[in-house]
């Protein structure tokens, strides 16, 4: 997480839960630790203003001459939100984007979220 999240979250009084949660993604195959930070970066803006939803951008190694890259790529987004799952993080609807080496999912917060956020 970088510096702004990691604040953002201690505000919000879900830090350690964000930190539990990026752990384990980045023990899903084929994400990757984002070079900036060494973890997964993070949009937790919206708790700021009460829009409960966490939004991640995992980077991950899926070269396009992999002969499962299709297959990779799709079990990679379905282990990421069987993950957020299990975090009380729900797909919001948004269509998860691919913008290059990363993907874009923004997840709504179920009350353990919403309970944590002081």
């Amino acid at each position: 997480m970088r510096a702004w999240d990691i604040q953002t979250a201690e505000q919000c009084g879900i830090l350690e839960r964000c930190k539990a949660f990026e752990k384990e993604l980045l023990q899903i195959k084929d994400i990757v630790p984002d070079k900036s930070d060494d973890g997964i970066p993070f949009d937790l803006s919206g708790f700021l203003s009460n829009i409960f939803q966490v939004i991640i951008n995992p980077q991950y190694d899926i070269r396009a001459d992999r002969d499962d890259y299709w297959e990779a790529r799709r079990q990679l987004k379905e282990s990421v939100i069987a993950l957020a799952e299990k975090y009380d993080l729900y797909p919001s609807g948004d269509r998860i984007e691919d913008q290059g080496a990363y993907f874009y999912f923004v997840f709504h917060c179920g009350q353990i979220w919403r309970g944590q956020h002081g």
